[in-house]
């Protein structure tokens, strides 16, 4: 690792579009005026580094592009140009292996929404290209043998299409013979409802058919985004305008496509009503499908979804919240506030559904970028132009939240020259393993050794000296930020685990349920009333306590005098059969389960079934 004064550099010039290998081999970066070069990334820094007159573009005549896009496996570049006479054909596809133009299409309008139009499957078996009315679909050998030759071998017909969506990953369980999915908007008008649709193709039998689709009146766009596996699709419907004057964001629904064999689009319920600020999925295919969703109005509630069902089984609580980001192993994701929101960060652990200690939290004001480390034990946030022009650089976090310090490289030395982008190196997924949290959170552990072994300090925030008596407590003391912060947080009040059916939104005006959406009760509920209500639960808790207490004692005195050697202590039949119902409504849960799933403690547990409620009728209670 090189010291932190000094700067090297692997390109010089100037740049405007980038993109890297999916496993971190290489950029490819465009020259300004020069055209597309191709960028070995390496430990080895070169002395000299590549410039317009040291090195030949990689691929030739791309001075003009202004779009560039990567296949999932990294074997095509798709470019994008204006159309001129000369080139009629400004959608390209290249090879990233030999820089050669391989094929070209007519592409006279560009919307960055429905770029790069050629997509691949997470195999590269195909290409789908997006064209007026349709979709046609290539196979990616064509590409290399027949070139500018290629032919489609299929199409879907899809009368004003504007969005097509294809996974991009598979989580390395899916063969390329299998059935490959993709989705398709079509916007509406006064007439016509908007329609988003779930195909699929079936390459065997050069097929494809519709699997669901769901019509909406108001949508004007569509996103995708797609399970780890790419078979469910969690479709976002959204208007750029509130018809009901509440939302500056205008409004959204969620549905989700192709999470089971029924053709209907499954609603995704929401614990608050307001815009959806961000959805992602949690990215580990070998673990059951979740997703995330922050929506509502400010302060936010974010809630974890079954990727099945649809339903919350998890709420992190209210907080200024508008980003997720999963760690790419999907065991821990940072909830932020970023663009213009403060900046505040929670981290948390998906296993364990907690917040990380010690800290968890911590505010990154101004990031224009951020993203997780391949490793996923570092998380990183840019301040970059033209978005801030001011106090430019890059940060670096644990997952838990903590700062570090000593990164190879000194922040000074981007200004003035204005950072533009800062993002970490791809890596396939097989090359860092899944780690748990550390058991002693030092910073001397192999996170420290991923990331470059000067990276070896924390920065501990510094704070101004509060009496023991009153640590802990929210006193006068603090200042007003102080204090204006802690309302905001509240320390993400609210999270909790979502048990049984959430109650349904129902509609003030009309009476009626509102589709999609759920509410949480003791939202409405106000402070004072939620105060009694803990009061109530408390006493009653208590005067249960002492019933029980006062049948133990009777049935003591009831009971025999023991003989020597035998248990004194007497058991309370209550009691008991409280907790054989407890053991039995487990093993009712476990009996859903498929048998191959259980352990060995499970099982047995399952077999004592018969012993229990004999037992329980023993009890006659």
């Amino acid at each position: 690792m090189e010291p932190a004064g000094e700067r090297k550099f692997l390109v010089k010039g100037g740049t405007t579009v980038q993109t890297m290998a999916p496993d971190g081999s290489c950029a490819y970066i465009l020259m300004t005026g020069y055209g597309v070069i191709r960028v070995p990334l390496s430990d080895s820094v070169p002395a000299d580094p590549l410039t317009k007159g040291n090195t030949p573009p990689f691929l030739a005549h791309t001075s003009a592009i202004q779009m560039m896009e990567i296949s999932p496996l990294g074997s095509y570049l798709v470019t994008w140009e204006r159309v001129t006479d000369a080139q009629p054909d400004n959608l390209k596809v290249w090879s990233t292996k030999t820089g050669e133009f391989l094929c070209g299409f007519p592409q006279k309008g560009l919307s960055r929404a429905g770029f790069p139009y050629c997509h691949w499957t997470a195999d590269e078996q195909f290409a789908m290209l997006m064209t007026t009315n349709e979709v046609r679909i290539f196979p990616a050998h064509s590409f290399l043998t027949e070139k500018q030759e290629a032919r489609f071998i299929h199409k879907v017909r899809v009368p004003g299409i504007t969005s097509l969506s294809v996974p991009r990953e598979r989580g390395g369980n899916t063969l390329p013979s299998s059935p490959h999915r993709f989705t398709s908007f079509v916007p509406g008008d006064k007439n016509m409802p908007a329609k988003a649709s779930l195909h699929e193709y079936n390459a065997s039998s050069n097929s494809s058919a519709s699997l669901t689709t769901k019509s909406i009146f108001q949508a004007e766009d569509m996103k995708t985004s797609w399970s780890p596996n790419g078979s469910i699709a969690l479709v976002t419907l959204q208007t750029s305008v509130d018809t009901s004057g509440k939302s500056y964001y205008g409004s959204a629904t969620l549905f989700l496509l192709g999470a089971t064999d029924s053709t209907d689009a499954k609603a995704v319920p929401l614990p608050q009503e307001g815009p959806v600020m961000d959805i992602s999925w949690m990215p580990n295919a070998t673990k059951s499908p979740c997703f995330v969703v922050i929506a509502g109005r400010m302060p936010t509630m974010a809630s974890m979804h079954n990727g099945i069902t649809a339903e919350p089984i998890f709420l992190f609580g209210n907080a200024h919240r508008n980003t997720i980001c999963w760690a790419p192993h999907g065991r821990f994701v940072c909830l932020a506030g970023f663009g213009n929101l403060a900046g505040g960060m929670s981290f948390w652990d998906r296993n364990k559904l907690k917040l990380i200690p010690p800290t968890g939290q911590n505010t990154a004001s101004c990031t224009v970028g951020y993203g997780w480390s391949p490793d996923s034990r570092l998380f990183g946030v840019s301040t970059t132009t033209p978005r801030m022009n001011v106090d430019n650089g890059y940060r670096l976090f644990r997952y838990n939240g903590e700062e570090v310090t000593g990164v190879p490289w000194d922040n000074k030395n981007y200004m003035p020259d204005k950072l533009l982008e800062a993002c970490f190196v791809p890596a396939l997924p097989t090359v860092y393993p899944d780690r748990p949290q550390s058991p002693t959170l030092k910073m001397a552990d192999s996170a420290g050794s991923d990331a470059g072994s000067s990276i070896t300090e924390v920065k501990k925030a510094a704070g101004r000296y509060i009496p023991p008596s009153q640590r802990g407590k929210q006193t006068g003391g603090m200042s007003l930020a102080e204090r204006m912060a802690a309302a905001k947080e509240s320390q993400m009040k609210g999270a909790q685990v979502v048990v049984g059916q959430p109650q349904k939104a129902v509609s003030a005006a009309t009476g009626k349920v509102i589709p999609g959406l759920v509410q949480a009760s003791d939202q409405a509920k106000s402070k004072s009333a939620i105060k009694r209500e803990k009061a109530k639960l408390a006493k009653q808790k208590k005067e249960e306590e002492a019933r029980l207490q006062a049948q133990a004692e009777a049935a003591a005195r009831a009971a025999p005098v023991p003989v020597v050697g035998e248990p004194t202590e007497p058991v309370d039949p209550e009691k008991r059969a409280r907790k054989i119902k407890k053991t039995l409504k487990q093993i009712d849960d476990l009996k859903k389960k498929p048998a191959g799933e259980l352990n060995e403690d499970q099982q047995n547990k399952v077999d004592s079934e018969s012993s229990l409620r004999e037992e329980l009728a023993k009890l006659g209670l």
